[in-house]
Protein backbone atom coordinates (compact mmCIF):
# COMPACT_ATOMS: atom_id res chain seq x y z
CA UNK A 1 0.00 0.00 0.00
CA UNK A 2 1.74 3.32 -1.47
CA UNK A 3 0.48 6.68 0.00
CA UNK A 4 0.65 9.64 -2.40
CA UNK A 5 1.25 13.72 -0.20
CA UNK A 6 0.29 16.35 -1.99
CA UNK A 7 0.75 20.29 -0.67
CA UNK A 8 -2.00 22.23 -0.34
CA UNK A 9 -1.55 23.59 -3.02
CA UNK A 10 -2.28 20.54 -4.65
CA UNK A 11 1.54 19.89 -5.92
CA UNK A 12 3.14 16.36 -5.68
CA UNK A 13 5.42 15.63 -2.60
CA UNK A 14 6.05 12.35 -2.10
CA UNK A 15 5.28 8.60 -1.51
CA UNK A 16 5.86 6.67 0.82
CA UNK A 17 4.89 3.02 2.13
CA UNK A 18 4.37 -0.72 0.88
CA UNK A 19 2.90 -4.11 2.04
CA UNK A 20 4.56 -5.34 5.17
CA UNK A 21 5.09 -4.80 8.86
CA UNK A 22 8.11 -2.64 9.09
CA UNK A 23 7.76 1.16 10.45
CA UNK A 24 6.55 2.78 6.51
CA UNK A 25 4.90 -0.53 5.89
CA UNK A 26 1.06 -0.96 6.19
CA UNK A 27 -1.40 -3.92 6.06
CA UNK A 28 -4.69 -2.74 5.67
CA UNK A 29 -4.64 0.78 6.41
CA UNK A 30 -8.39 2.41 7.27
CA UNK A 31 -8.52 5.81 8.83
CA UNK A 32 -6.02 8.31 8.08
CA UNK A 33 -5.59 12.12 9.10
CA UNK A 34 -2.97 15.06 9.81
CA UNK A 35 -2.12 16.38 13.17
CA UNK A 36 -1.02 20.02 14.08
CA UNK A 37 2.63 18.49 13.87
CA UNK A 38 1.95 18.39 10.27
CA UNK A 39 2.57 14.10 10.43
CA UNK A 40 0.23 12.23 8.86
CA UNK A 41 -1.69 9.39 11.48
CA UNK A 42 -2.92 6.22 10.29
CA UNK A 43 -4.70 3.28 11.76
CA UNK A 44 -2.94 0.44 10.48
CA UNK A 45 -5.40 -2.36 11.25
CA UNK A 46 -3.79 -5.27 9.65
CA UNK A 47 -0.53 -4.70 11.93
CA UNK A 48 -3.12 -3.20 14.70
CA UNK A 49 -1.16 -0.21 15.32
CA UNK A 50 -0.54 3.52 14.55
CA UNK A 51 1.55 4.81 12.23
CA UNK A 52 2.91 8.73 11.95
CA UNK A 53 5.08 9.73 9.05
CA UNK A 54 6.33 13.20 8.25
CA UNK A 55 3.46 15.08 5.86
CA UNK A 56 6.61 16.63 4.40
CA UNK A 57 8.54 14.17 3.35
CA UNK A 58 6.99 10.77 4.11
CA UNK A 59 9.54 9.84 6.51
CA UNK A 60 9.25 7.63 9.78
CA UNK A 61 8.17 9.57 12.83
CA UNK A 62 6.88 6.92 15.21
CA UNK A 63 4.26 3.52 15.71
CA UNK A 64 2.48 2.83 18.78
CA UNK A 65 0.69 0.19 19.78
CA UNK A 66 0.46 -3.33 19.02
CA UNK A 67 -2.26 -6.39 18.93
CA UNK A 68 -4.29 -7.27 22.10
CA UNK A 69 -6.87 -6.23 23.95
CA UNK A 70 -4.53 -4.01 27.13
CA UNK A 71 -4.77 -0.50 27.33
CA UNK A 72 -2.25 0.81 24.31
CA UNK A 73 -3.11 -2.58 22.32
CA UNK A 74 -5.52 -3.01 19.05
CA UNK A 75 -7.69 -5.27 17.56
CA UNK A 76 -8.99 -4.03 14.30
CA UNK A 77 -8.47 -0.04 14.74
CA UNK A 78 -10.42 1.42 12.05
CA UNK A 79 -10.42 5.05 12.30
CA UNK A 80 -8.01 7.61 13.44
CA UNK A 81 -7.80 11.29 14.57
CA UNK A 82 -6.55 14.12 16.26
CA UNK A 83 -8.46 16.64 17.99
CA UNK A 84 -7.87 20.17 19.24
CA UNK A 85 -5.95 19.14 22.25
CA UNK A 86 -4.11 16.75 20.20
CA UNK A 87 -4.50 13.58 21.27
CA UNK A 88 -4.74 11.02 19.26
CA UNK A 89 -8.48 9.44 19.20
CA UNK A 90 -8.79 5.65 17.97
CA UNK A 91 -11.59 3.65 16.72
CA UNK A 92 -10.53 0.62 17.93
CA UNK A 93 -13.37 -2.01 16.56
CA UNK A 94 -12.46 -5.77 17.31
CA UNK A 95 -12.40 -4.17 20.99
CA UNK A 96 -15.34 -2.67 20.83
CA UNK A 97 -13.94 0.46 22.24
CA UNK A 98 -12.18 3.84 21.54
CA UNK A 99 -8.63 4.73 23.16
CA UNK A 100 -6.91 8.02 23.54
CA UNK A 101 -3.14 9.03 23.49
CA UNK A 102 -0.73 11.83 23.54
CA UNK A 103 1.13 12.62 20.59
CA UNK A 104 4.30 10.34 21.15
CA UNK A 105 1.30 7.26 22.12
CA UNK A 106 1.03 7.37 25.54
CA UNK A 107 -1.99 5.95 26.40
CA UNK A 108 -4.79 8.45 28.10
CA UNK A 109 -8.20 6.46 28.80
CA UNK A 110 -10.67 4.15 27.12
CA UNK A 111 -14.59 4.11 26.68
CA UNK A 112 -16.87 2.15 25.21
Amino acid sequence: MKFGVVSDEAAFVCTFGSQGCGDRNFNWPMGVCVDGDNHIVVADRGNNRIVVVARTDGSFVRTFGSEGAAHGQFDDPRAVCVNAAGLVIVADCGNNRVQMFTRDGTFVRAFG
